[in-house]
């Protein structure tokens, strides 16, 4: 049986248990007019690649150009998609193509009711794919409470207290729609990304029961500072303290002030150790125009604001933020850390687990252990903001 078969059919049996159609899920949950209501986001799977390949059942192909259906497919079909000539070329044999339809076009849009999956991640709503600078930029088009549904699973795990999957409905819809604003306003081609720079989005694999009741019973929901909406912001483990705004990105921001969180203890990243060799941290530093020439020390105190650098010739003065970008956010876990060289390896000692600012998800949790709803979870960290239904 194929992949999405048993994938929709399981989505099936989840949403009838609640009383709903497949339809209702594929479209947000919600009726015609409210999805309208609620608009969509549009969410970059990839932009720097030549090749993909596009599976589903019964799909459609419609040229993002004109508007017009090219082709469609009975039963499952994969297609393989490449650059050509700053075209997207379909180069595949078993699609039933309309009346001279081409097989190439500046955009291409996918649709099947099942979900279409792209590299063999499936995807509700519509995909997009046309050429930029080369490469091939892929695009998730989806009403926001139907991208919440691939959100809130990948950012919280889904077995995870329901107040603590509310409040981060709640955060992840402000902070989509938040972004959706900006980036419309400044003509970007997309809205979000699907990586840990804007949310982790992995599409319909971690969808579940309690993540459905989690986007449905938050619906429409907002966070909001003095009438407009708030960066809601948010990270793993705060290790003790979130971050201010200021202190991790440089710019204050009202709601976004340091709180003590007790709750995040039983996180495997509110301490951590770990060592990067001298030769990996030399390489990613001077690719990030960090430092020059050959790294002989790195050393750094907790509390100190600065992390040295030492080389042959010269030393270096790095803030956290950057040298954690330069050697990769999966390898130093946040910027609360002391350093110190040993050998030909950086021995790095800290707590907390990503930038630190917004709320904290395993305190969100341990809040939520203790009794407190998801109202009171968010007003706790993001400081002065209220909840609100906007549709």
């Amino acid at each position: 049986m194929a992949p999405s078969t048993c994938l929709s059919r399981k989505f099936v049996s989840i949403l009838m248990s609640k009383g709903f159609a497949i339809t209702a899920l594929i479209f947000g949950l919600v009726t015609t007019k409210s999805a309208q209501a609620e608009g969509e986001v549009r969410i970059a799977l990839s932009s720097n690649t030549k090749s993909i390949v596009i599976s589903g059942l019964n799909l459609s192909v419609f040229d993002g150009v004109i508007g017009e259906r090219l082709a469609t497919a009975v039963g499952e079909a994969n297609i393989s998609l490449r650059v050509s000539n700053a075209r997207v070329r379909i180069s595949t044999k078993n699609l039933k193509y309309d009346k001279k339809a081409k097989r190439e076009s500046k955009k291409l849009i996918f649709e099947s009711n099942d979900g279409v999956r792209v590299d063999g991640t499936l995807y509700l709503g519509r995909i997009s794919a046309e050429v930029r600078k080369g490469r091939l930029l892929v695009i998730n088009r989806i009403p926001v409470e139907t991208y919440l549904l691939g959100i809130v699973g990948s950012e919280m795990n889904p077995l995870w207290p329901s107040d603590a999957l509310k409040a981060q409905a709640v955060a992840a819809r402000t902070y989509a729609m938040q972004r959706r604003m900006i980036m419309r306003y400044a003509n970007r081609p997309y809205d979000l990304e699907s990586t840990v720079l804007s949310q982790v989005y992995k599409g319909a694999e971690r969808i579940s029961q309690s993540v459905i009741d989690a986007v449905s019973l938050t619906r429409g929901e907002v966070l909001s500072h003095n009438h407009r909406l708030v960066e809601a912001l948010f990270h793993s483990t705060c290790g003790g303290q979130t971050n201010s705004a200021r202190e991790a990105f440089g710019n204050h921001v009202s709601y976004l002030v340091p709180k003590k969180c007790k709750w995040c203890r039983p996180s495997p990243r509110y301490r951590w150790e770990t060592q990067l060799s001298l030769k990996d941290l030399e390489s990613s530093l001077q690719k990030a125009k960090l430092i020059r020439g050959k790294l002989t020390e790195i050393y750094r105190k907790n509390g100190q604001m600065k992390t040295t650098a030492f080389t042959r010739n010269k030393k270096f003065f790095l803030s956290s933020r950057s040298l954690r970008t330069a050697s990769g956010y999966s390898k130093v876990f946040s910027s609360k850390f002391s350093a110190k060289t040993r050998g030909a390896y950086v021995h790095f000692s800290g707590r907390g687990f990503g930038h630190g600012v917004g709320m904290c998800q395993w305190g969100a949790k341990g809040l939520a252990d203790a009794g407190y709803n998801y109202l009171e979870i968010l007003a706790h960290y993001y400081s002065g903001s209220g909840v609100h239904r906007v549709y």
